[in-house]
């Protein structure tokens, strides 16, 4: 397993794992983030909408967007959840976005 793979991932998940194209994925989703709080299918299809003018971000799944924005706010502690509201399935979500002070 790749080591930069997520350890629950099934086997077939992680050998197909590229680490550039999650990078630039994740560099994307930063950047949407500075467009305003989002949730993450916001995010995954704003990726979409925007993915024509950014011709550096790899065209990929859906889903490998919305995977991606868990990342981006594990590693960037300025992205914060600033409050709920419901998905396209009528689940309770989170939606993020951009602080100016990290919490501490």
């Amino acid at each position: 397993m790749l080591t930069n793979a997520r350890p629950f991932d099934p086997s077939e998940s992680a050998a197909a794992y590229d680490p550039d194209q999650a990078r630039l994925i994740r560099e994307a989703v930063c950047f949407l983030y500075t467009l305003g709080p989002a949730t993450d299918e916001q995010i995954a299809d704003l990726y979409f909408e925007h993915i024509d003018g950014h011709p550096s971000w790899p065209w990929c799944d859906w889903e490998s967007v919305r995977k991606r924005t868990s990342d981006a706010r594990r590693l960037d502690k300025r992205l914060q959840k600033v409050g709920t509201t419901k998905s396209s399935h009528g689940k309770t979500v989170g939606k993020y976005g951009y602080l100016e002070v990290v919490a501490a």
